[in-house]
């Protein structure tokens, strides 16, 4: 792979690369799709750690993802690197004849008809989930990460706490009900001491009308 050399070491810990730009991504793809792991143990020195180096910003892993310990043990034993560089090349053999591409998955099955890439007709890429809590939860992940200005819309009301999709983008409660609890408490607090006073005043008239004018109130007298 072409670029500098990059120092590598237990990137459990260490900062998190740059992602990979995404105009670069195909284009490499499809040369690391030629690449043979075992010539980069005979290459230039540099290569086996610019191609692991690249992995991490394609993948864009954070600090501390099983995949890093992984990455790391390609510099000992860089062969277990042809398995994974195999199977990308049948994918990308198979979009360069624009054919269908099938491979089993954790959660079932991923296919992606080539053919299909750019047309009007017909969706390029599928799946096909083993259970429904991976369908559900993988569709889900896609939705909320693809529409982000919809994702950003779900909060937390600021009243009852439920979770809830505003419809403005300023909206902190989840209904006018809880807009009017808010309102109404925040109001009885600003007008907290005109409402003592009045009650006050209340009380002192209440009692003179019983005692006579004259009689003096005490101020910390309420009812």
């Amino acid at each position: 792979m072409a670029g500098r050399e990059k120092e590598q070491g237990d990137f459990a810990a260490a900062q998190r690369p740059e992602p990979m730009r995404k105009a670069r991504i195909i284009p490499w793809l499809v040369e690391l799709s030629r690449t043979d792991a075992a010539a980069l143990v005979r290459g230039r020195p540099g290569d086996l750690p610019n191609l692991i180096y690249e992995l991490r910003q394609w993948l864009d892993l954070e600090p501390g993802e099983p995949l890093n310990g992984e990455l790391d043990r390609l510099q000992k034993n860089p062969s277990r690197l042809q398995p994974p560089i195999d199977a990308l090349r049948q994918l990308i053999e198979a979009v360069a004849d624009r054919r269908r591409f099938q491979t089993a998955y954790g959660g079932g099955t991923v296919i992606l008809e080539a053919g299909r890439l750019g047309s009007e007709g017909g969706r390029a890429l599928s799946y096909r989930d083993a259970r429904l809590i991976d369908a559900m939860l993988r569709v889900a992940i896609d939705d909320i990460y693809e529409d982000t200005e919809a994702a950003l819309r779900i909060g937390r009301c600021a009243q009852c706490l439920t979770v809830f999709y505003a419809g403005r983008k300023n909206q902190k409660y989840c209904s006018h009900r809880c807009a009017n609890k808010v309102a109404s408490r925040n109001y009885r607090g600003a007008h907290a001491q005109e409402r003592a006073r009045r009650e006050r005043q209340r009380y002192r008239d209440r009692v003179r009308k019983r005692t006579g004018p004259r009689v003096k109130v005490g101020r910390g007298l309420s009812q």
